[in-house]
């Protein structure tokens, strides 16, 4: 290539691909959001070419442009990318849904398996998503591989959308030549815990819809109810009854103070959120879910059907055992499993089995570490996981239709107590409207 092409390092510096970061990083902590640029470039017959590309900053923006083989001449931020930047609110940022995720892992492995080559098949799952993070997402996946790295490479830039799973197993698909196999036990993977988690939503859904149907209730008839029998109770005098009078005090001591209240409550809320996002916070809460009655074991069930799943598919794959550890730590979703599976590998780090470290943490179920010392001697880790993950995804569904026919009856009761408990001794005096007359 003429000197014509070569960079220069005044005025975009340094190397094409800039220094390496490890995979999943973030490239920088100001970076969170994707913007559109548009670059005049050179090529390599001097014609001058115009487009756009979707990246982070611009500095990323002069490397795509390299990587099509193009000297970049000018590179600046669309007008519309840079509105929409600027009412962009900080902290709003989220996660492609697993049930999306699963849907285009299971259409790139029907075009991989096609054909399809690469490229093609990210625009045709770039084209088809109407959701701006994955139309994003893709398009720059895209421009990666067509500048030269590989998919595992691409999507691992990504961590909001991809996690470690995905990239894991990507990469070892790469390896094995086998990826349209390894995206299809992917999407089922994400199918299955989408499936799970819309399950036990569904089933805290109602107890929690109801707790805050009653404390709606409460409140509307602390802050308007109860008052106006007040003031009626007071024109009568005499002396109210004692759950009458607790009552009226409770909602005296609510309207007055309510402000106090309302600050309060969104204090400790904000605290709390804060204090579950330390390490230390984290394992105590969730320590705390796993001992609440009913809520508890159908979490607990719910993790271990991940594990299995998770440690299946990555052992099928080929994964080494310390790195599917390490990546099924994470998937777990409670901060007490995680850090148990996390001691076991340092322990299989040194050269010990899984099966008796599982049991020195107590966390996981006996039938779980059976399995796997089963697994460890016969040679079977990956089918005695799909096994456990199996076992548990059952287990799960006859707790969520138990759970979901228990707690029925279980909220009416609690809606029957609290409100009408508040009824009665609103209307206690009725009964003795006679004497407080006189």
């Amino acid at each position: 290539m003429s000197s014509l092409f070569t960079p220069d390092p005044v005025r975009f510096g340094g190397d094409d691909r800039g220094p390496k970061r490890p995979m999943g990083a973030r490239r920088s902590s100001t970076r969170d959001r994707v913007v559109t640029y548009r670059y005049q470039a050179v090529d390599a017959n001097g014609s001058v070419r115009d487009g756009r590309v979707v990246c982070e900053s611009e500095d990323e923006a002069v490397r795509r442009v390299r990587h099509l083989g193009l000297r970049p001449v000018s590179i600046r931020r669309s007008r519309s990318a840079a509105f929409s930047r600027e009412m962009s609110i900080p902290g709003l940022g989220r996660r492609v849904k697993g049930g999306d995720l699963a849907v285009l892992s299971r259409q790139f492995a029907t075009m991989v398996n096609a054909g399809v080559p690469l490229l093609r098949a990210l625009v045709v799952l770039r084209d088809q998503t109407d959701d701006a993070l994955l139309n994003s997402t893709f398009e720059q996946m895209r421009l990666d591989v067509e500048g030269g790295d590989s998919l595992s490479e691409a999507i691992s830039r990504h961590p909001r959308v991809f996690d470690r799973l995905f990239v894991s197993m990507i990469r070892s698909g790469e390896a094995s030549g086998a990826l349209d196999l390894v995206l299809l036990q992917l999407a089922t993977t994400l199918e299955r815990s989408a499936g799970m988690r819309r399950k036990i939503r569904s089933a805290l859904a109602y107890p929690i819809a109801v707790l805050f149907m009653v404390l709606g209730v409460m409140i509307a008839m602390l802050t308007f109810v109860v008052p106006q029998f007040s003031s009626i109770y007071n024109d009568l005098g005499g002396t109210l009854p004692l759950p009458t009078r607790i009552l009226v005090g409770f909602s005296d001591m609510f309207t007055r103070q309510l402000p106090l209240l309302a600050f309060t409550t969104a204090a400790l809320t904000l605290g709390l959120r804060r204090w579950k996002r330390t390490e230390s916070g984290a394992w105590r809460w969730d320590a705390m879910k796993l001992r609440l009655p009913l809520v508890g074991e159908l979490l607990l069930k719910s993790s271990m059907a991940r594990f299995g799943r998770t440690m299946s598919v990555l052992t099928k794959s080929g994964v080494p055992v310390l790195e599917t550890l390490r990546i099924t730590s994470e998937t777990l979703g409670n901060a007490v499993l995680s850090r148990a599976l996390l001691e076991t590998r340092e322990a299989v780090r040194r050269g010990e089995q899984i099966a008796p470290n599982l049991a020195k943490r107590e966390v996981f179920p006996a039938m779980v570490v059976q399995l796997v010392a089963v697994g460890e001697e016969a040679g079977a880790l990956d089918q005695m996981f799909d096994t456990i993950g199996s076992s548990y995804e059952e287990e799960v569904e006859t707790a969520v239709a138990g759970f979901a026919a228990l707690i029925e009856p279980l909220m009416m009761a609690f809606i029957g107590v609290v409100v009408g408990a508040m009824v009665v001794a609103l209307y206690l005096p009725m009964f003795r409207v006679i004497d407080l007359v006189q």
